[in-house]
């Protein structure tokens, strides 16, 4: 039975992996890049990214059985902000961009530093590293 959850969850990152290059091909379009966050986190969380954003990190993360499943989320909110970030919703981007790294750290308190870390190096190796934001216009 542990193999099929880590099978499911590494299917899950690698789903992850798959999603993010196409959420910021589409940050131009707020619409068309959150239907892509949306349909990223029930493809790969079998959740709601609405309803998991209207509780509080701790809650969330409590629903989770592995820390990937956080950090997949943390993920997906903070392509959020990123989105958010270019279109000039800044209070947005910040408070999404707070509760990505309280879930990181709610997520480090419930499953330990140990697991947490190798929950990161897993979400590296196969959904890569966020692309990096654009300059500010001044």
């Amino acid at each position: 039975m542990p193999s099929l959850r880590h099978a499911f969850l590494l299917n899950a990152v690698r789903e992850l992996g798959r999603s993010v290059p196409d959420i910021a091909r589409t940050r131009a379009s707020w619409d068309a890049c959150l239907e892509r966050i949306r349909e990223a986190c029930t493809t790969t969380l079998g959740m709601e990214y609405d309803t998991l954003a209207r509780f509080d990190a701790r809650s969330v993360v409590s629903l989770f059985t592995h820390p990937e499943q956080a950090r997949i989320l943390a993920r997906l909110v903070d392509e959020r902000a990123r989105l958010c970030e270019a279109h000039g919703r800044y209070a947005d981007a910040l408070a999404d961009s707070v509760y990505a790294g309280q879930l990181l750290m709610c997520s480090r308190a419930r499953f330990g530093l140990p697991r947490d870390a190798r929950a990161a190096d897993v979400l590296e190796r196969e959904a890569g590293t966020p692309s990096p934001l654009p300059p500010l216009e001044e």
